[in-house]
């Protein structure tokens, strides 16, 4: 899910600019991106985004070089399986195929795909893109730099149709049993957040299909203007992530020092986050100016259920807060889900560590990770 990416891609296009975009779209074994990852590469060769570094995106560069010169999409494989000690960089243990396909805002679908994105990635859209790979099992044994054959009786290689929203399908596989089988197809990575290949047939003829999904974005509040938000705001937005910066003060939640925020808020802080939409995409971090604004804050999110909450303040302080709530009968497998104190253990002092620390937590509980939290009590479950 490169909504960055495919974001820079749709400005490419709507500009006129023709750009190679490599994607992976199968992986095995231990591999450096995951699937969905993406690259573009410019007509002077520049590149944006990355799927792994090192030598075998080295190949698909090249490979997205001659696409931009008229050569047919490949699909490109990247043998990482090398011995650890070869000093060719490729020490991850894995293959991963890369779809190398070029993109011309000269042609009819590409302008669709454009729009396609523009509205899927508004907030609380959802999009499907899809794309055609090969025949069924072409990339079971794929050889490096080999271009996929069309399917005989299916759509070309490079084929692309798009989802938008529940119904809306843009472009076609040529046949409408096949749209239908690919429309369900999307609809369930789309349930499952996750992209995939999947087989989809016309007759007698099966091919594989890439599809790629964008979900709504990871929402970041951050309640609390102050010295610690400036750089967790910059920072949690290179990541991805959709930041809100609330305070009660004009002088603190001013937009001049937040650019990367999507909204700056000044309004009491138990009214802003009454109002807040909380979901399971939400992620709050609560660092006023004062324990006494960090315990309301957290009171205005009893009983609701972010992805993740985390509140700053020393072990004591918020521990003391812990067992208030506890007597008041907040229940406790809810504050089991409060990571307080915030962060993971970094040995941070400075904001912009403590920051660091911040983003790193939310990022382990989004992804699943090990880091060891510094929070009392704080386990929540991976967003």
């Amino acid at each position: 899910m490169e909504r960055t990416l495919y974001l820079e891609l749709a400005h490419r296009l709507e500009s006129g600019q023709p750009v190679a975009v490599a994607t992976v779209v199968r992986s095995w074994g231990s591999t450096p991106r995951e699937v969905g990852a993406k690259m573009l590469v410019d007509a002077q060769g520049r590149i944006q985004g990355t799927i792994g570094g090192g030598c075998g995106e080295a190949e698909a560069w090249q490979v997205a070089r001659e696409v931009l010169k008229g050569a047919p999409a490949q699909v490109v494989h990247i043998d990482l399986t090398e011995d650890i000690d070869s000093e060719s960089g490729k020490v991850c243990g894995g293959r991963q195929d890369a779809l190398v396909e070029l993109l011309d805002p000269e042609d009819l679908m590409a302008r669709a795909l454009a729009r396609a994105i523009r509205e899927g990635c508004e907030p609380g859209r959802e999009l499907a893109l899809m794309v055609v790979l090969g025949p069924t099992g072409a990339g079971d044994r794929p050889r490096q730099g080999t271009p996929q054959a069309a399917p005989s009786g299916g759509p070309a290689a490079g084929t692309r149709l798009a989802l938008l929203g529940p119904e809306e399908l843009v472009g076609t596989l040529g046949d409408g049993q096949a749209d239908c089988q690919a429309l369900e197809l999307a609809r369930q990575c789309l349930a499952r957040q996750r992209a995939e290949v999947v087989p989809v047939s016309i007759g007698e003829a099966s091919f594989d299909v890439f599809i790629d999904v964008l979900v709504p974005s990871q929402d970041v509040v951050v309640a609390g203007a102050g010295h610690i938000a400036r750089p967790l705001c910059r920072m949690a937005s290179l990541c991805g992530y959709r930041v809100t910066v609330i305070d009660d003060r004009p002088e603190f939640a001013d937009p001049v020092y937040f650019p990367d925020a999507v909204e700056v808020v000044c309004r009491p802080f138990l009214d802003a986050l009454h109002s807040l939409e909380v979901g399971p995409r939400t992620h709050v971090v609560l660092v006023t100016r004062g324990h006494k604004h960090d315990e309301e804050c957290l009171r205005a999110m009893v009983g609701r259920e972010p992805a993740y909450l985390g509140m700053i303040g020393s072990r004591r302080r918020t521990g003391a807060v812990f067992q208030e709530l506890e007597a008041e009968g907040v229940d406790p497998t809810w504050l089991d889900r409060v990571r307080a104190p915030i962060g993971i253990d970094l040995g941070a002092e400075t904001p912009e560590e403590i920051a660091v620390a911040i983003l790193a937590e939310m990022i382990a509980v989004r992804r699943g990770g090990k880091a060891p939290s510094l929070s009392l009590r704080g386990q929540a479950p991976k967003a």
